[in-house]
């Protein structure tokens, strides 16, 4: 009885499937010099400068700085300025709260009163 439960275990895949093979080398990292991964500075053009139909010439083009997102407590401000101002009629204290939003505006610093930093 022992012999055949041992017959009806599951056999371990190395025993019942063939090993896969690999031809191909493993990509490695770029840790040699002249591979390409340094732009000298010599090499970087202006937009305007370059023939964008020269096929030896890889354009890249980076975008431009994207504004600075506002903080979550800027957002909090912001977005009590824009509710506030919209409660009471007041279209400055909205248009405030609508420019820390963008993060065109940052949000005033209260100090502290009988602080021993003054």
């Amino acid at each position: 009885m022992s012999s055949s439960t041992k017959d009806d275990a599951p056999r371990p895949p190395s025993k019942s499937v063939e090993p896969t093979k690999v031809n191909t080398a493993p990509q490695q990292a770029s840790t040699s010099p002249g591979d390409g991964a340094h732009i000298p500075a010599d090499q970087i053009r202006d937009p305007s400068e370059v023939d964008y139909n020269d096929p030896n010439i890889n354009v890249v083009e980076v975008p431009a700085e994207k504004k600075r997102s506002p903080t979550f407590k800027e957002q909090v401000f912001g977005y009590a300025k824009v509710i506030r101002g919209k409660a009471f009629g007041k279209s400055n204290v909205k248009k405030h709260g609508e420019q820390v939003l963008r993060g065109e505006e940052t949000i005033p610093v209260k100090r502290r009163r009988g602080s021993t930093s003054d």
